[in-house]
């Protein structure tokens, strides 16, 4: 889900740049469009939202409707300004999961094998789980981003392996914004494993 999440947020942000009229329509075309495929999963949102359809088809179009609202009653960068507020401090929480960056520093960490406990601990059930698919590790910096900013874009198959793997456990004691400073992601040499 953090695939369609970070998806459709980036979405959100393109529409509000645009100087298309009917732009929050589209959007709301887009996020209640029952047959796409999200990015990143193998389903829909017929298939997410079966039960649940009528709700999400009304609180979408409430939320588009006060928007268009504003819009046509305040100056357009005041309109920014409106439809943005609720996510100025956004990135601090890093769309939602303040923990992800964490666990993505803690995965790629693990992927160049510089964790050796986790390799330890963990190592049976790694093996049970497979290899990491080539287009993982055939580049971890770029596993790495694409992770963190746009998960999407590494398909719903490379993700799969990630789904419940422990490889994405931060490392006990990591802060929740995650590793930070010139040496985040870096091994801790006197303990052999990823910085907490």
């Amino acid at each position: 889900m953090f695939a369609r999440n970070t998806w459709l947020t980036r979405q959100a942000f393109d529409v509000l740049g645009s100087d298309d009229q009917f732009r929050l329509y589209e959007l709301e075309d887009l996020v209640l469009e029952r047959e796409q495929v999200w990015p990143g999963c193998e389903g829909s949102l017929t298939d997410f939202g079966w039960g649940f359809l009528g709700d999400i088809k009304k609180h979408a179009k409430q939320r588009i409707d006060v928007l268009a609202h504003f819009e046509q009653r305040l100056s357009p960068d005041d309109f920014l300004v409106f439809a943005s507020a609720p996510w100025f401090g956004f990135r601090d929480d890093h769309y939602g999961m303040p923990r992800w960056p964490a666990r993505v520093e803690a995965a790629a960490c693990r992927l160049r094998g510089e964790d050796e406990e986790f390799w330890r601990v963990e190592g049976d059930w790694m093996a049970r789980i497979g290899p990491a698919p080539a287009a993982v590790t055939a580049d971890l910096e770029a596993t790495r981003e694409l992770l963190l900013e746009s998960p999407w874009e590494l398909g719903a198959e490379n993700l799969h392996w990630f789904a419940w793997n422990p490889i994405l456990r931060p490392t006990l004691g990591t802060p929740a914004g995650g590793p930070t400073g010139t040496n985040a992601g870096a091994r801790s040499p006197s303990t052999g494993r990823c910085p907490s």
